[in-house]
């Protein structure tokens, strides 16, 4: 039997890509905008947060070690196996992130603002991960 999470993988970076396009393009039928205190708490928490989630997901598991994240196995251990599914967050933000840049040249000032909260978030999470890695070193394998 082949592999099936690559495949669901691979179609899920278009499919986010979409979704930044549309929420940028459609932005302007939203009631109220985004504000730049919004994507600079939104950065820095999600810069925070994989260090966080973590440390909780080795408390919960009581693991010495976590693997490193792959291509082949499923995104749904956030508290055994934390990386995985931080990893998938991370690629899914970034291609809505690109999604959303491409729907920029239309955009009106409502689009654009939800394009910086959109790259916040996604570059926060990458930083975020980096991170991860960098404070974790020694227990990831």
């Amino acid at each position: 039997m082949p592999k099936l999470w690559p495949w669901i993988y691979a179609m899920l970076i278009p499919v986010c890509c979409h979704a930044g396009y549309r929420i940028v393009r459609d932005a302007g039928g939203m009631p109220s905008g985004v504000h730049w205190v919004e994507v600079a708490v939104a950065f820095v928490a999600v810069t925070i947060a994989p260090l966080l989630l973590v440390a909780y997901g080795f408390l919960h598991s009581r693991k010495e070690r976590m693997r490193r994240p792959s291509w082949d196995r499923h995104p749904f251990g956030w508290w055994t196996d934390t990386l995985q599914p931080l990893r998938v967050s991370v690629v899914s933000g970034l291609a809505y992130a690109a999604g959303a840049a491409s729907a920029l040249p239309a955009a009106d000032e409502k689009g654009r603002m939800t394009f910086f909260l959109l790259a916040a978030i996604a570059t926060g999470m990458a930083i975020g991960e980096r991170l991860v890695y960098v404070v974790y070193r020694g227990r990831i394998g």
